[in-house]
């Protein structure tokens, strides 16, 4: 039995023709320079059905907190367990745990009042 299907032939290499990135340091050192200049985390441009502008607002009050928690060595990690269980927990710089946070202590930290 012969397949209709016939096998590939000809060069499988890329081209040579083709030219490869530009990756010099000063072009990636122009971009990283762009992403730094003036940009700030939260650079949204809404269209097209983005977000509404209370939830932009809200998301960059989000980031103001977790960048103060960050300042001062700590982070809020949100978790779900196999079993379904929730938990909220403050931990150092490093991922180590600090202590569990009740719901009441997480959305206090998010309004704004700092850590005790």
């Amino acid at each position: 039995m012969s397949s209709p299907i016939l096998p590939i032939e000809g060069n499988l290499s890329p081209s040579i023709t083709q030219t490869p990135a530009d990756t010099s340091a000063e072009h990636v050192g122009a971009f990283a320079s762009g992403l730094a200049a003036g940009s700030t985390p939260l650079d949204v441009v809404a269209s097209r059905g983005g977000p509404p502008p209370y939830v932009l607002e809200q998301i960059a009050a989000a980031a103001g907190i977790d960048e103060e928690l960050r300042e001062r060595g700590h982070q809020v990690r949100f978790s779900t367990a196999e079993d379904g269980s929730r938990s909220i927990e403050l931990q150092d710089c490093y991922g180590n745990p600090v202590r569990v946070l009740s719901i009441a202590e997480a959305l206090e930290l998010a309004a704004g009042k700092p850590l005790e």
